[in-house]
């Protein structure tokens, strides 16, 4: 009995020896193995980070840039139907402006014919019985055709009747500055009667 514990506590603590480090080589081989992974690991844990978020952020920024993109088309598309409107606007305006320009015209050459008539019937009511007509022409002015000279020729019995038809004429609220350009004797008819051929020019009035 006593033989056989003997070999049992040989046999145990032989497997003891093995199993300590540096009894039989390979165990640490391993840990110096698992040790350079783990640090290669280490490394490389921080470009693998890198990757991934570059990655993450170029998508992103992918997403924005289309996105702005698509923003842009949709702006270009406004601007250019603003530029049509605005377009149109302008050729509505310059239409109406045009038109306006137009009837101004028309205003103005209705009022110089109803001058015209008026001044003709202001004539026809104030001439004296001796003076008589024989041109009556409107000058405009290049820049107004309602501001101008009436230019006024004919005869008259006496210079007393050609003065009393100015005199008229100065008082009416058609005509003024009424200025005599000509006034000299005639000799008319077989019997030789004496006229006198005038011609003045007078300036429209402002009505009262």
């Amino acid at each position: 009995m006593i033989r056989i514990n003997l070999i049992r506590n040989k046999v145990q603590d032989g497997a003891t020896q093995v199993g300590e480090p540096g009894g039989g080589g390979s165990g640490g081989d391993k840990s110096e193995v698992r040790l350079a992974l783990v640090k290669l690991f280490l490394m490389l844990l921080p470009m693998i980070a890198l990757y991934f978020f570059e990655h993450q952020n170029l998508d992103q920024m992918k997403s924005q840039v289309a996105g702005l993109r698509q923003q842009m088309q949709i702006l270009e598309g406004e601007a250019a139907q603003k530029q049509l409107e605005a377009d149109s606007v302008a050729d509505v305006e310059e239409q109406a402006k045009e038109l306006e320009d137009k009837m101004a015209v028309i205003r103005n050459l209705s009022r110089l014919r109803l001058r015209e008539i008026k001044t003709l019937d202001l004539m026809q009511s104030v001439i004296p019985e001796k003076v008589w007509l024989k041109k009556v022409e409107y000058e405009a002015d290049a820049e107004d055709i309602t501001t101008g000279l009436f230019n006024v020729s004919g005869g008259a019995g006496t210079t007393e009747d050609l003065s009393e038809f100015v005199k008229r004429l100065e008082e009416s609220r058609y005509l003024n500055r009424v200025i005599i350009v000509k006034n000299q004797e005639l000799e008319i008819g077989k019997a030789g009667q004496l006229v006198r051929d005038f011609n003045f020019r007078a300036g429209v009035g402002v009505a009262k």
